[in-house]
């Protein structure tokens, strides 16, 4: 997401371009390192959970998500902290990732393995529609995408917000037929988001960008790939819900 992916924009319009410069087989690497790192500190948040008791559960989840949201800024606005951020970054949204999946899993068993099959399914589907040319990167389709992606946030924000009310938007929540289309269409947004993710590190790479962006636009895929997961998550226990 920024220019392409809006977590990546602003280390895009920041940065002078180095002598060093951004590879595909760097950038997939870190996404590999990152990728890693996400999925290690899940699995041992998963095994800790059941020891430290789950009235751990939601302060650990709330805890990891403003942690990394910080992060996440730091990278934003700071990108040559990237290569030492990132790994923090991964290892802190691995404890997110975890707590929620632990979530999910206890309310809907098995729940979790088919989230992560399908995320990587839909992931490499995304890779090959644009590797193949058969989803074209225009302006036209960044801004819409974009649009789509500060659509959901705002509604996100807004549920939040009402929530402190004890009420909500009765379409971002509950198993209607309403609910799990919507639900349905963010899932494509999110997948959506991915090829311009794709598309943003081949056009550094083709530019010639500095090194360290390379965590950048790693740090950026895996954003996007969390919220695919969680979204896909969401989905799917709503789905489990109308059986």
């Amino acid at each position: 997401m920024l220019k392409s992916n809006p977590i990546l924009r602003k280390s895009m319009e920041s940065t002078a371009y180095a002598t060093a410069p951004m590879t595909k087989a760097g950038t997939w690497s870190k996404i590999f390192t990152l990728l890693m790192l996400v999925t290690a500190s899940a699995g041992v948040m998963w095994t800790l959970v059941p020891t430290i008791g789950e009235g751990l559960l939601f302060p650990l989840m709330i805890g990891s998500a403003v942690l990394g949201l910080v992060l996440a800024l730091v990278i934003t606005f700071k990108p040559n902290t990237a290569p030492v951020v990132a790994p923090l970054y991964g290892i802190i949204q691995g404890v997110f990732v975890g707590t929620v999946s632990y979530f999910f899993e206890s309310m809907a068993p098995g729940i979790v393995g088919r989230a992560v099959m399908t995320t990587f399914i839909v992931a490499f589907a995304m890779w090959f529609v644009y590797s193949t040319g058969l989803v074209k990167v225009t302006q036209k389709f960044r801004a819409g995408i974009m649009a789509a992606i500060f659509t959901v946030m705002l509604l996100y924000l807004f549920q939040i917000g009402m929530s402190f009310f004890g009420t909500g938007l009765p379409f971002m929540t509950g198993s209607s037929p309403l609910a799990i289309g919507v639900q349905f269409v963010i899932v494509i947004i999110a997948s959506l988001a991915l090829v311009l993710d794709f598309d943003f590190i081949a056009r550094q790479v083709e530019a010639r960008a500095p090194k360290h962006l390379e965590w950048v636009a790693a740090f950026g895929l895996i954003v996007t790939l969390i919220w695919l997961y969680i979204e896909l998550l969401d989905l799917l226990y709503r789905l489990a819900n109308r059986d």
